[in-house]
């Protein structure tokens, strides 16, 4: 062999230690991959609630938008889409107010879940539409 290749040869035991992950580098990424797995499987049903309820919001704008709506109109018409949604919120969680073209209607709520020991996962909800009348 060339004597300039002999002087940067790797040697086996080196070439052995270069193998790949190790079981302690293995148990570490096993560890991290299951907290933000656990995460997403907990929060993932919060998230698919929170898009249901944006999209009953948006329904009744939709619905009521130019039609002369008033409060228990609108309260009726959110009902009847919570029902069909399979969506249980109470009636404080639920705004409407006067505003200068209709009314603001607001639903605003804390969604938690327990993730590990004393840790809770919060995810808050928080979405406003204007219903003209």
């Amino acid at each position: 062999m060339e004597s300039y290749r002999k002087r940067h040869r790797v040697a086996p035991i080196a070439r052995d230690r270069q193998r790949g992950v190790t079981v302690i580098g293995f148990l570490i990424l096993a560890i991290l991959f299951g907290i933000v797995g656990l995460a997403a499987i907990k929060v993932t049903p919060m998230y698919i609630k929170n898009m249901r309820l944006s999209k009953v919001l948006q329904d009744t704008q939709q619905e009521l938008n130019g039609k002369g709506a008033n409060p228990q109109n609108i309260r009726v018409e959110i009902a009847k889409r919570f029902s069909i949604e399979d969506i249980n919120l109470p009636n404080d969680n639920i705004k409407i107010n006067q505003s200068k073209n209709g009314y603001t209607v607001r639903i605003q709520y804390e969604n938690r879940v327990p993730y590990v020991a004393d840790v809770w996962l919060l995810i808050v909800f928080d979405k406003q539409v204007e219903i003209r009348r």
